[in-house]
């Protein structure tokens, strides 16, 4: 478990997923076959048995401590699988909103740069600056400037 949360908090979560499910599975799996245990022998631990000996009571009664603190562990460490599962959800939460962001300004950034390609692109006559040598230029350096402004104003509303 103590591996699980260090590789969580150095960020190298490939196969981080799997091992925690496992993990988790495992613990579960045994909790639910030595939490019965601990009852029943804090059930005999408790009870008033003629016929056992001292000594078997003693036995008992370190057995159903013992059994007590391994349900406790099992608790603690599901609960930290839990939260680890959490932190390790929350990472990729917030690397996957930090991809869509960009992508989400880069697509702002070239909708109005596609718009225009695409207006100036069609093949009618009377498209203004068509028989004029420069347009190609003025038209290349209007969508830079165009980029160039939107990349300006994400910055001073800091999106960027």
């Amino acid at each position: 478990m103590v591996e699980i949360e260090d590789t969580i908090v150095t960020g190298e979560t490939s196969e981080l997923r799997t091992q925690l499910s496992g993990l988790r599975r495992q613990i579960i799996i045994l909790r639910r076959y030595l939490a019965p245990q601990r009852d029943v022998l804090l059930r005999l631990r408790e009870g008033q048995f003629d016929w056992l000996g001292d000594n078997v009571k003693l036995q008992l009664r370190e057995l159903s401590q013992q059994m007590i603190r391994f349900v406790e562990d099992l608790d603690s460490a599901r609960d930290r699988s839990a939260i680890a599962q959490e932190e390790l959800n929350s990472r990729l939460s917030h690397q996957i909103n930090r991809t869509i962001y960009i992508l989400s300004i880069i697509t702002v950034v070239f909708l109005p740069l596609g718009f225009i390609t695409g207006l100036l692109g069609i093949n009618v006559g009377g498209i203004p600056g068509a028989e004029y040598n420069w347009a190609f230029l003025i038209v290349t350096c209007s969508l830079v400037a165009i980029a160039g402004i939107l990349l300006a104003i994400f910055r001073r509303i800091k999106w960027l």
